[in-house]
């Protein structure tokens, strides 16, 4: 069995979304191969394991290997238990297995997608255009009986009816997406940074071509990344994860503040963070990546730059800023039916700027 099968078997077992001939199929892998059992141990602990402060770069896996040898090969120091070091091997294979699970990973690509998005293995009959305006939020339910709710100013292209061997969308803007289970024909959804290949079934996917960095967000079930110039890293991700993807330099999570905060090497072109999805209280159910779905924005520790982008969006403003440095200000909160004026009054109560509204802009000063 090749790498890629295993992994895709492997996903869908962990997320409970396998079928009864796939999960025989996995069991004989792993009766037959050694070295798969042991891929699968590594993924299970890691699925299992609570820590989702993962950052990733080609440097990193280099570290990750070096770090297996080194656990293979090292006694444990005197102030380690005997029983820590076997666990310790195994989550550095875990984190092995999602840095770059399938280290040539690349035949799912070209099997699926090839360069400039053209549709290798799927023959629509004829492709539909839903699209949404400022304020404006869409439902589509496609021909599978998938659901698709798209965020103001997106765009979604899908066709009439799927009859090829995958079911695959092209997506820009912001959606949720509650896939149909069909293990026979996989699910693959296109942006402009990344591919989402299904192998559960609810998640977010942010991806509008302005914005600096694109985001898809699980909620339950599974799904597998690849990036359009790095097709060879596979990054699955587990329930309550999200993968942030940002051209340009290198982002990286600091565990406690939970923040995002620039690396030093921004040499290596587009890169990914997995961390967890935001929730704007421990004990909130709302959850910030898909409260739009909810008729809520919410927002936890954004800055006005980024806020204001989302309230243009929200609100169906221009904001214009004529001080930069007050696009630093940092604001949490959550808005539902406040107006633009009542939610920029409410953001004023914690940071002094004004604010001037004029037709459909807003000046900030």
């Amino acid at each position: 069995m090749g790498n890629d099968k295993f992994i895709e078997l492997a996903g869908k077992k962990l997320s409970n979304e396998i079928s009864s001939d796939e999960h025989d199929e996995l069991q004989r892998c792993l009766a037959n191969d050694a070295s798969l059992r042991e891929q699968y141990e590594a993924l299970s602990t890691y699925w299992k394991h609570n820590d989702t402060a993962y950052t990733d770069n080609a440097l990193s896996f280099q570290k990750i290997k070096s770090k297996i040898k080194a656990q293979e090969v090292t006694e444990p120091s005197t102030n380690i238990t005997p029983g820590k070091k076997g666990t310790i091997y195994y989550l550095w294979r875990a984190a092995a297995a999602v840095v770059l699970i399938a280290g040539c990973a690349y035949l799912f690509y070209t099997k699926t997608v090839v360069s400039g998005h053209e549709i290798a293995n799927t023959s629509p009959s004829t492709w539909q255009n839903k699209n949404t305006f400022v304020r404006e939020k869409s439902a589509v339910v496609l021909s599978d009986g998938t659901r698709i709710t798209l965020n103001s100013k997106s765009s979604l292209r899908y066709p009439t009816s799927f009859t090829g061997k995958t079911r695959e969308v092209y997506l820009s803007g912001e959606a949720f997406f509650d896939v149909h289970k069909d293990h026979e024909h996989p699910f693959i959804i296109h942006t402009e940074k990344m591919n989402i290949k299904v192998l559960g079934t609810a998640f977010n996917v942010k991806s509008y071509p302005d914005d600096p960095s694109s985001e898809t967000t699980l909620i339950r079930g599974a799904i597998e990344v690849t990036l359009d110039d790095r097709p060879s890293d596979r990054i699955i991700l587990k329930p309550s994860e999200k993968l942030i993807v940002k051209k340009g330099s290198f982002t990286t999570v600091r565990k406690k503040q939970d923040k995002l905060s620039p690396a030093t090497d921004s040499s290596a072109g587009t890169q990914y963070v997995l961390t967890s999805f935001t929730r704007l209280h421990q004990d909130d159910s709302a959850v910030l990546e898909t409260s739009w779905t909810q008729n809520k924005l919410i927002f936890r520790d954004e800055s006005f730059a980024d806020l204001a982008i989302r309230m243009e969006r929200w609100y169906g403003v221009n904001i214009k800023f004529k001080n930069d440095e007050m696009k630093k200000y940092r604001f949490t909160g959550t808005y539902e039916k406040e107006t633009v004026t009542q939610a920029l009054d409410a953001l004023r109560i914690t940071e002094d700027f004004h604010y001037k509204v004029k037709n459909s802009a807003i000046y900030i000063y």
